[in-house]
């Protein structure tokens, strides 16, 4: 019998939605869009053609009312037709087909056609409909769609699948001082009172995931950027911060069309190309053709800004702009591949930013940026493959994540290594061209590929794209020389065939050679076999053996051999294998005091900040608490270089804890302190606050209400003010407002979720909230049915990312085995969110 917690099964059955019964025309539909249902749609549906028209009113609780006319072509009427709507029937306000009323039926979230008043040729189906709000992303005085990855439904019919491209002509009646931008040019304004009525040309042919449009009160910037003009939407209040970056945002999407156009040998293929910067937005960004829309933190930057957060915004336009060939022009035939949209944006997007930064060391950066992320997921219980099963459309959402994201560019690597980079750029652009404004496989770009090297691609693409996990390396030493061995260890046998470098101390110098590993065990062929380090072009993938006496020679490391070496000693800590975790802190201490590279220093702070909360006991924490802050502070104080200086006051922000520290920190939240050469935004002032009312839980009301009286902008208010329940250092306040999330209407925001959740389970908090972990747990389900693509793993990484108890550890583990028919999608996410808490549990009890 599974436990749960009472008051949160009276929310959810407050909330639970009715379920519609059967289809009579069509029985087997089930709810969502099946794979089934998508290639029976595809192979008789062509020349598909949407006519929307929407009226947007100015209060966000006011319906939107809508009507669509779809033309299509139909080669088969021997069956009923399925159009995909997920709301209620009373939401239909008329439906008629080739001119006549239809007796429709609605039936598990579809809307279906008879199949006796369809023909066989164009025919033409017309829907009045009011809107439904859970893709719409209405805010006081604007709105912006996100229908990835099947979302589109859950605002007007239509066949949303991903390989049934479809023009849109979009017609939006709105306040007459709102602006907006669709997938198409603006064709006619037309002011009509108080309102205009906008028409856009009719789009370029694209699925349905991508159709968009942004519409509120904005501001417009447009540029002609070589010979192209782009427009720029925002709703910044701070002129400063947008003069500062503007000439950089629009700079850097001239440079990535460019730099795409020369590798693919395609000129931008859509009519037009624009993005809106909008606040509090679910993603980094996301690559609606011709439209794309930016979280607005993520372009308009702080002075001051870090390596780290330049790279992020140069990395985050290039790989939008990549989607617009690699996603877009050419698109994933269904949700199984959407993996292959994403590393190509990926591994793109770090070859774009090379030319934009000729300073930084992109090896360093690819290896910071994607190898964490990847381990983070490969090493779990949970750990998934690549490319991943996908029966369902409405778990379309369940494959995003790491492995997509981070694992899958450095398999991507492998395989250009593999091919040849010149062979690998001329298989992209065969494979660009043979699929131009249609949808493609992954096994359609290995056949490709496979023509230009001896390799066999398909047995080299089985292990690294179909199977999850990540290889276990063993050195030994043979009589002729030291050697390396690839293990499986989940004893299936496997290899993971890889090119990567092993270096040897010999002298002041470290020697690297390049090695390939297969089947058996490979020959170093080093000089040395003393202290050897392992993958230290960073270009290999697994755990790797190490030894931490290397970090007494960091000096005469090069930055990515300092790289890989915290990557593998970090990875090897977890394993409980080379290092404990005190002697590590220490370690990562000293690297700190002497380390100048951002982005190592980057790194280091995000291992010391695992180990400090999650593996110290509280007395080791304040033990080393001190000598941590009193080094950040000095070394902020000494360094004169800006974007470091606030790498390590955000640092001493985040580790602070004593009296003195803290005492600190309110004073230059309440400006009674400066420090030269730290320039502080209105988001760092808030962060300051949100810290500090955690820290100091007496003061919690006062530091709250006076932040509110200081945020100058409206959207930076309203989501300071909504996240203040979290805040309080009233228990009851607290639990009131976490139970509020059970209900969907309270987390229409997620990124302000996200940010109370962080509050809510601080390490300083995590025992009396340690009591939201069921309760979170038993709400997976239905944040995966209404939240967007990353919000599942993102509220289970809030949620369960600060706690080492052997209580939370139990209390993930009782979850899973009571229910061992949860969704097995769930199950491995719930399981890689846990994995540090599991570790952390485990290492503790070690200690």
């Amino acid at each position: 019998m599974c436990r749960s917690s009472p008051l949160l099964l009276l929310c959810l059955s407050l909330l639970a939605p009715s379920v519609q019964g059967q289809s009579r025309l069509f029985p087997a539909l089930e709810p969502g869009v099946s794979q089934n249902l998508a290639e029976q749609r595809k192979a008789v549906l062509s020349a598909i053609d949407y006519q929307l028209e929407l009226t947007l009113p100015p209060e966000q609780t006011e319906p939107i009312r809508g009507s669509n006319t779809i033309s299509f072509e139909l080669t088969d009427t021997s069956q009923p037709l399925v159009l995909d709507f997920r709301e209620s029937a009373d939401k239909i306000s008329s439906v008629q087909v080739n001119g006549r009323d239809s007796n429709y039926e609605f039936a598990v979230e579809h809307l279906i056609i008879p199949q006796a008043e369809l023909v066989a040729g164009s025919n033409r189906v017309s829907i009045e409909f009011i809107a439904g709000d859970t893709s719409l992303n209405r805010n006081p005085g604007f709105l912006y769609t996100l229908f990835v990855p099947d979302r589109a439904r859950t605002a007007f019919p239509l066949f949303d699948q991903p390989n049934l491209k479809a023009t849109y002509d979009l017609a939006l009646s709105v306040p007459a001082n709102w602006d907006a931008i669709s997938n198409a040019p603006l064709a006619d304004s037309v002011v009509q009172g108080e309102r205009k009525l906008l028409r856009f040309e009719r789009s370029d042919a694209i699925s349905s995931y991508l159709f968009s449009f942004v519409a509120g009160e904005f501001q417009r910037i447009t540029r002609e950027v070589n010979g192209r003009p782009m427009s720029m939407l925002h709703r910044e209040s701070d002129a400063d911060k947008v003069a500062r970056n503007v000439d950089a945002i629009f700079e850097l999407h001239g440079a990535a069309l460019l730099w795409l156009e020369d590798y693919t040998a395609i000129d931008y293929p859509f009519q037009k190309f624009d993005f809106a910067l909008i606040p509090s937005f679910q993603y980094g960004g996301m690559e609606h053709v011709g439209a794309i829309q930016y979280r607005a933190d993520s372009l308009f930057l702080d002075e001051s800004p870090s390596q780290t957060q330049l790279l992020g915004r140069a990395s985050l336009i290039s790989h939008e702009t990549a989607h617009m060939w690699f996603g877009d022009l050419v698109t994933m035939d269904w949700f199984d591949d959407v993996w292959t949209k994403e590393v190509f944006a990926n591994f793109m997007a770090a070859k774009m930013v090379n030319p934009s930064f000729p300073e930084i060391n992109h090896d360093l950066n690819f290896l910071i940026r994607h190898y964490p992320s990847a381990y983070a997921v490969d090493r779990t219980e949970g750990a998934n493959a690549i490319r991943q099963p996908l029966p369902n459309l409405n778990e379309a959402g369940t494959l995003y994540g790491n492995i997509i994201y981070n694992k899958a560019p450095i398999m991507m690597r492998q395989l250009e290594l593999l091919t040849g980079e010149f062979a690998f750029q001329e298989g992209m652009q065969e494979y660009l061209s043979a699929f131009s404004f249609s949808n493609a496989t992954w096994p359609d770009l290995i056949a490709i590929l496979d023509t230009k090297t001896e390799t066999d691609l398909m047995a080299w693409s089985e292990v690294w794209v179909n199977t999850a996990g990540r290889p276990h390396f063993n050195a030994f030493s043979l009589s002729t020389a030291p050697s390396l061995r690839q293990d499986d260890p989940t004893g299936q046998n496997r290899v993971w065939p890889q090119s990567f470098s092993v270096a040897t101390n010999e002298g002041q110098d470290w020697l690297a050679v390049t090695v390939y590993s297969r089947e058996g065990e490979t020959e170093l062929g080093t000089g040395s076999s003393r202290n050897p380090l392992f993958n230290a072009d960073g270009y290999g993938y697994g755990l790797f053996p190490v030894d931490s006496n290397i970090l007494a020679d960091w000096e005469n490391l090069n930055e990515v051999q300092k790289g890989s070496l915290l990557v593998s000693l970090y990875e090897n800590l977890l394993e409980g294998q080379s290092v404990q975790s005190e002697d590590y802190l220490r370690e990562l201490i000293g690297i700190l005091e002497k380390e100048d590279n951002q982005l190592l220093i980057n790194l280091v702070l995000r291992q010391l900040d695992f180990v400090y909360w999650s593996l110290l006991s509280e007395v080791d924490r304040t033990i080393y608490g001190e000598e941590l802050e009193k080094m950040l502070w000095q070394s902020m104080l000494k360094v004169e270089d800006s974007a470091r200086k606030k790498i390590y006051f955000d640092a001493y922000r985040d580790f602070a804890l004593s009296v003195e520290a803290l005492e600190r920190l309110s004073q230059v939240w309440q400006q009674q302190l400066e420090i030269e050469g730290l320039t502080l935004s209105e988001n760092d002032y808030i962060g300051l606050a949100t810290n500090l009312a955690i820290k100091l839980p007496q003061r919690a009301d006062e530091i709250v209400t006076e932040q509110l009286d200081k945020i100058e902008s409206a959207d930076r208010r309203r989501r300071f003010e909504w996240i203040s329940p979290a805040l309080s250092a009233e228990q009851q306040i607290r639990d009131e407002f976490f139970y509020s999330l059970a209900d969907e209407s309270n987390r229409e925001i997620e990124s302000w979720v996200l940010g109370a959740l962080n509050a809510l389970h601080h390490p300083l908090r995590r025992d009396v909230s340690e009591a939201y972990l069921l309760p979170s747990l038993e709400l997976l389900q239905e944040i995966q049915v209404t939240g967007d693509i990353f919000f599942p793993a993102r509220w289970l990484s809030a949620s369960l990312a600060n706690y080492n108890s052997a209580t939370a550890a139990a209390t993930v583990r009782d979850f899973l085995a009571e229910r061992p028919d949860y969704n097995r999608q769930l199950r491995l996410k719930i399981l890689q969110a846990a994995d540090d808490l599991f570790r952390a549990e485990r290492l503790r009890r070690r200690q």
